[in-house]
């Protein structure tokens, strides 16, 4: 089953972020038949998820009533899912980029896919306007699995490129690898790019590179995904 990672209540609906793991199979939108794909869903949560076709890019899909569902898998192309309809299950899946939630008070709900790439293009930065161009305010703020400075050895250069999209010094998102390497943090610059929004994480998952639970394509060069899911109550 999955693994709760936070849970509140938003605009009187009941909201749970949950991350699936290799016990509940691959997601990978792309690798997976889409009936394999949706009965892993409903065995994980009950319903449906909303997913995008995530392309480590930071374009914006709102999903409502109209929005197309391609192969009845995936939602649109993009990174960052908006929300506010209820009896939703909003969907980021990764093997080692950072799944971010982010919780408004008007019931707003966004999921983020922040790959290093994203990260550097301002995917967070997107990710927060797309709650507060309605006037909400955020509430709750979770990142999922995702892979720590232990086990992601990373160059000088984009360490400086992350660092300048998540509006951080490169020492604040800079960490050492196990064995004593130049690190990307990822959980440290996602947490700067909320803080420039004064917007601090409220949880966050654990490492799949040391954790096996997960996946993980930089560790062990696994081609499966999981997915962090916001489930929406009606």
């Amino acid at each position: 089953m999955p693994t709760p990672l936070y849970s509140t209540t938003v605009a009187g609906r009941d909201v749970q972020i949950v991350a699936t793991d290799r016990s509940d199979g691959d997601v990978h939108p792309d690798r997976v038949r889409p009936e394999d794909l949706l009965d892993r869903q409903l065995r994980s949560t009950g319903r449906r998820w909303t997913m995008l076709d995530e392309v480590h890019g930071i374009d914006l899909v709102d999903v409502d009533a109209s929005t197309t569902l391609h192969g009845a898998v995936t939602r649109g192309v993009g990174d960052v899912a908006v929300t506010d309809r209820p009896a939703t299950h909003l969907a980021v899946w990764t093997a080692d980029c950072a799944p971010v939630f982010l919780l408004a008070d008007d019931g707003t709900v966004v999921g983020a896919h922040g790959g290093w790439r994203g990260l550097a293009d301002g995917v967070l930065d997107v990710a927060v306007s797309a709650v507060r161009r309605s006037g909400g305010n955020v509430v709750g703020a979770v990142l999922g699995p995702s892979i720590g400075p232990c086990c992601y050895a990373f160059g000088a250069d984009d360490l400086a490129a992350v660092a300048a999209g998540v509006h951080a010094h490169d020492a604040e998102i800079a960490g050492t690898t196990s064995v004593g390497e130049r690190a990307l943090d990822v959980p440290a610059a996602v947490q700067a790019a909320l803080r420039h929004h004064d917007i601090e994480l409220d949880a966050v998952g654990p490492c799949t590179g040391c954790d096996d639970r997960w996946f993980s394509h930089r560790v062990r060069n696994e081609p499966g995904r999981h997915a962090t899911v916001a489930v929406i109550g009606g």
